[in-house]
């Protein structure tokens, strides 16, 4: 039994290194015709908006302008509506790296005072997070929660409730 427990292990290695080592080759065929012509795509490439210059910061009609990013209730998910618009501020942010911004989250009067801050501060961080990973830099911005304390509608309503759930953009240093 001993000699046949030995023949086994044996066969197994050598069956587990001849699997390991048996692999193909394959070659591509060469190209022999030397007079063909490149092909170059002439399709103008569209990176989005034309960015980004500061005086677009104060132009209404540019969505550079645009500052307020909304947030469903209880949410610190951005949504797709705002993507564009926070990929231009951080491609502003990318082109100009003395530009800096403080990010401003906010929440509406329900919830405690605690909660609200720790909600502020998350929608803050995650326009952050969405800017830096489209290249922001890091030291160009900051991050304050100010929870229910500064409310853009003072009434007690949904309507107004939903305007206060945002993320403010406040460029501090334009370039």
């Amino acid at each position: 039994m001993n000699k046949t427990m030995k023949l086994l292990m044996v066969l197994f290695i050598a069956f587990g290194i001849s699997a390991c080592s048996n692999k193909k080759e394959t070659t591509q065929p060469v190209d022999t015709d030397t007079e063909t012509t490149p092909v170059v795509d002439t399709t103008p490439v569209n990176n989005g908006p034309i960015c980004c210059n500061p005086a677009d910061l104060e132009n209404g009609e540019s969505l550079l302008s645009k500052r307020v990013i909304y947030f469903d209730y209880d949410q610190a998910t951005i949504n797709s509506e705002y993507r564009e618009l926070i990929a231009l501020h951080a491609r502003y942010l990318s082109e100009n790296p003395g530009a800096r911004m403080t990010l401003e989250g906010h929440a509406d009067e329900r919830g405690s005072r605690e909660y609200n801050l720790a909600l502020g501060e998350k929608r803050g961080q995650a326009v952050a997070n969405l800017m830096q990973a489209q290249g922001a830099g890091s030291n160009q911005i900051n991050v304050v929660s100010y929870g229910e304390e500064r409310p853009e509608a003072t009434c007690s309503n949904d309507s107004c409730w939903s305007q206060n759930r945002r993320a403010v953009v406040v460029y501090t240093a334009v370039q």
